[in-house]
């Protein structure tokens, strides 16, 4: 798999952006959108969220149906100025987190870094202990982009840029 060469403001929206709204499809065929952290695995070329096994409904449908999509639109906090908005529509892999290899541990620190109130928490030593179903195991989903498009600017009523993923997935 070679992964998708993005231009510089693309790949700094999907490392600088706090969330993304990811995309699923239900068991009735229905989009379902929610907001998640993300961290994006630049030399792996793809992008990995993990959701807690105490709501696992993403992971779910991205397994049952692995098209996916993750929106960048929010660039609140990114400090990022005139940042594109950016689609990914990709394929999903789901598995259970069992050791925690170098992309969870980035989008860990990336919600550490970007929720610093987050680290109170989870460095309680007795939260720890009460709540390790909640914070430490984890489902991940990692998306590989089938094809991106991006707005310059935020501004989706423009052309949009498009790169695909040569190999036709």
């Amino acid at each position: 798999m070679t992964a998708l060469v993005l231009p510089p403001d693309v790949t700094a929206v999907m490392q600088s952006f706090f969330t993304a709204e990811i995309t699923t499809i239900n068991r009735a065929g229905q989009p379902l959108t929610w907001p998640a952290a993300t961290y994006f695995d630049e030399e792996a070329g793809r992008v990995v969220c993990a959701v807690s096994i105490a709501f696992p409904v993403k992971a779910y449908n991205a397994r049952r149906n692995p098209k996916v999509s993750l929106l960048y639109s929010d660039p609140t906090g990114s400090g990022l100025e005139a940042a594109p908005t950016v689609l990914v529509q990709g394929t999903a892999e789901v598995a259970e987190v069992l050791d925690y290899p170098p992309d969870i541990i980035g989008l860990f620190a990336n919600v550490a870094r970007n929720q610093p109130d987050s680290s109170k928490f989870s460095g309680n030593r007795i939260a720890r202990r009460v709540f390790s179903w909640y914070l430490f195991q984890r489902i991940a989903i990692r998306v590989t982009p089938d094809r991106v498009t991006a707005w310059p600017g935020g501004d989706t009523a423009s052309e949009p840029f498009v790169w695909e993923a040569a190999d036709g997935r």
